[in-house]
């Protein structure tokens, strides 16, 4: 496996496209909590009592829950990554002549997945990194309480790049995987969880959708009462997700084995 990981290393060390979308996502989880950190300690500063309606979101233990929310709005950029990746293994036949090569396809879907599983492991510990300086800037002292939520990052990062994937595979289609992923995650999902949890009082059901389920785990560090009410239990919501990555794995193996090369 170690072999194939540094061929893919090959495959994207010189990708133009792969080092800004990378370097413009870790910017990014940089910068979305800086200004939710200064609005933050501004609003305080200018109306203290408003300091009992926000509490301290960026210090400890409070700070792994609101950078792990605040960073998965960013997920798109990494998903987008993950398909442009797949799309262009089919685009310059690269899949076909690592087959060629003598690898099978088992091998070469599976190496996509551990990418995916390091991908995620890399999210995971850039949100540790993020969570502990703007925590350190916080009043309160370190604690380990609360950072169960770094966990749910890495289930949450799971779903979202191994829901790319599937798209990058059963469309072979950047422009398309990446419109569909968008459209879906950020307008189709949220309308479907509205009608069934607000229009028609089919509360449980709008929370175990695909990508909703894995954003439910990290809610929201304020509002949680009024934007989730009687939200599932976290076990609950994490076999969900669970069933749910099982389930892009499986289709996304299934339709790159029996398709033509």
């Amino acid at each position: 496996m170690l072999h194939f990981l540094r061929i893919e290393w090959l495959k994207v060390k010189n990708y133009r496209a792969f080092w800004i979308f990378s370097v413009f996502y870790l910017l990014s989880i940089f910068l979305i909590n800086y200004i939710a950190w200064y609005i933050e300690q501004r609003t305080k500063s200018e109306v203290p009592q408003s300091a009992m309606v926000i509490g301290d979101s960026f210090a400890f233990p409070k700070v792994w829950q609101t950078v792990g929310w605040l960073s998965s709005w960013l997920l798109y950029f990494p998903g987008m990554i993950v398909i442009m990746l797949m799309v262009n293994e089919f685009n310059f036949k690269t899949h076909r002549q690592n087959i060629i090569d003598g690898w099978s396809r088992r091998q070469f879907i599976g190496v996509k997945f551990a990418t995916i599983i390091l991908f995620s492991l890399l999210i995971t510990v850039i949100n540790a990194i993020t969570s502990l300086f703007f925590g350190s800037l916080s009043s309160g002292s370190f604690t380990f309480e609360g950072i169960e939520y770094l966990g749910y990052v890495f289930i949450q990062s799971l779903a979202y790049l191994f829901f790319a994937l599937m798209l990058a595979v059963l469309f072979r289609r950047s422009g398309l995987a990446i419109i569909i992923f968008f459209l879906y995650g950020l307008i189709f999902e949220w309308l479907i969880t509205a009608l069934t949890n607000f229009q028609f009082k089919l509360t449980p059901i709008g929370y175990f959708l695909p990508l909703q389920a894995s954003d439910v785990l990290i809610p929201m560090p304020f509002g949680t009462k009024v934007f989730y009410p009687d939200s599932p239990s976290t076990i609950a919501l994490i076999i969900a997700v669970l069933v749910y990555i099982s389930a892009y794995i499986f289709f996304a193996r299934k339709k790159f084995l029996v398709d033509d090369l």
